[in-house]
């Protein structure tokens, strides 16, 4: 065949595949979908979503899941707006009455349809006073498993929290706890304090395994954003055992009483001040953690000092801090997930005193390593309680803050590396190993508090590039044995 015609064969495949993807995805474009989104028309822009996916690019590829998961939250408003009195007679306290069955047969009607139009998975959740509309994870759990360090994954993430402040409000300090486990400095973490004050003014009790955690969101906004008026609304107990009434005046009924150096937040301020003894001040109706309120006169509070927790406490607030006291299986600590092929086997776990001891030991049968998304800066801490116990040495920690730059911590029996930089250690007994940075150009490297190197500059050829934090990445054909204690970041 002579040249001239090969050139023109391959020309004329290269036309009918140009043609045939022009065919199938009918001259659909990002943009052409982001603007069906954008006008309201969401169940033409998952449509659109969906046929550019098996032809679009990894990047764009990216953008196409996110948009479609949130044309998905839009379509699912806008039903629960279109559909409201028939979810409120959906009920469960309705269930015995003739609306409930007709409203049910309705709006399963509809969903059925647009299920079967663009391919998703929405459904009815029963509520008490009044069922919602809801999707069972699809396009997130396809968007998730293909760009798991995605930022935008962070958005969707806190639709589902605002959804859960309306549909399970009694759970949603487990929420934001789990939220905040993920996405330890949200740039949602305005709105997230917003909700755990307006649960509070609501009487939703913070579960006692959750109080510490609460308070260390609410502190660790106002060291943020001193100038929020939220903070404003934050006070500290100046005495102890000091009444709380319900209503302004000494001789009002008492409700409960505080405890000293107590989280106080102001739900409301008495419109004139009162003489109390020798001190004039507003009555200020305050309410614990603890699921105690009522008001409490101005001379107890004190407006929270965030110099104070920002110079004595900043160095103790972690805004990730996990003991993996919860795991999603027996190989898995939750929030984490194992890398693309990994042998989720070699990792296992025993109680310890705090949560649990993560137990590795891998066998060298193919590659190892755990994965949690979380926000990631330049300016950051970050520490593991670690050691190894036998075989090859092992990557315990590597923090990606991009997809060319990590600081990673390898462990051995007699050395510890931290990008390159070998130093002799006992690595049988245990350590705190601490990574610190003030920019990302150099970082600081220190075990058991003892600074160890200094201007550490980050690795770029790391085979870890999604953002967020690696622990004990091992290569297929080496075996190891360590154990992981808890790792911490801020």
């Amino acid at each position: 065949m002579k040249k001239s015609a090969i050139i023109g064969l391959a020309l004329l495949v290269i036309l009918i595949i140009i043609s045939g993807v022009f065919f199938f995805t009918r001259g659909d474009s990002l943009k052409k979908g982001i603007n069906e989104y954008e006008s309201g028309d969401y169940v033409e822009a998952i449509e659109i979503f969906n046929r550019l996916i098996p032809y679009s690019n990894y990047d764009d590829s990216e953008k196409i899941y996110f948009y479609r998961c949130k044309a998905l939250n839009g379509l699912i408003d806008e039903l629960e707006e279109d559909y409201d009195d028939e979810l409120r007679d959906m009920a469960l306290e309705n269930k015995d009455k003739p609306a409930y069955e007709k409203a049910a047969n309705k709006i399963q009607s509809k969903l059925n349809k647009i299920n079967s139009r663009i391919g998703s998975d929405l459904v009815i959740v029963p509520g008490q006073k009044k069922s919602s509309i809801a999707s069972r994870g699809l396009f997130y759990n396809e968007f998730f498993a293909k760009y798991k360090g995605s930022q935008f994954l962070e958005e969707l993430d806190f639709f589902e929290l605002k959804k859960n402040k309306i549909h399970d409000s009694t759970r949603i300090f487990e929420h934001i706890s789990s939220f905040y486990d993920r996405y330890p400095n949200s740039i949602y973490t305005p709105q997230i304090v917003s909700m755990i004050f307006d649960a509070i003014r609501e009487a939703t009790v913070v579960p006692l395994a959750l109080q510490d955690r609460v308070k260390n969101i609410i502190i660790n906004f106002a060291v943020r954003y001193p100038s929020s008026q939220e903070v404003s609304r934050i006070y500290i107990s100046s005495g102890d055992s000091v009444n709380l009434r319900n209503s302004p005046g000494t001789n009002s009924a008492i409700t409960g009483k505080t405890v000293k150096d107590e989280l106080l937040i102001q739900l409301e301020k008495s419109m004139d001040t009162m003489q109390v003894g020798d001190t004039r001040d507003y009555w200020y109706r305050v309410a614990t953690l603890r699921g105690v309120s009522g008001w409490i006169f101005g001379k107890f509070l004190s407006p929270i000092d965030i110099q104070k927790f920002t110079i004595a406490q900043g160095e103790e607030i972690w805004s990730l801090n996990d003991n993996f006291s919860s795991w999603s299986d027996s190989n898995t600590p939750e929030n984490w997930s194992h890398i693309m092929g990994g042998d989720a086997s070699a990792v296992n776990f025993r109680r310890n005193e705090s949560g649990n001891t993560i137990v590795y030991n891998s066998k060298g049968i193919a590659v190892t390593g755990l994965f949690r998304r979380c926000a990631v800066s330049k300016n950051f801490s970050v520490a593991l309680k670690a050691r190894f116990i036998s075989g090859n040495p092992i990557v315990i920690l590597s923090y990606v803050f991009d997809s060319n730059n990590s600081f990673s911590i390898s462990l051995d029996q007699d050395k510890v590396d931290i990008n390159g930089r070998s130093i002799p250690l006992n690595g049988t007994q245990w350590h705190i190993f601490e990574i610190s940075s003030s920019d990302g150009r150099f970082a600081s490297f220190s075990v058991d508090g003892e600074l160890l190197a200094g201007r550490v500059p980050p690795a770029s050829n790391s085979p870890l590039k999604e953002k967020g934090l690696y622990l004990l990445y091992q290569t297929a054909g080496a075996s190891t044995a360590c154990e992981v204690e808890f790792v911490r970041l801020r």
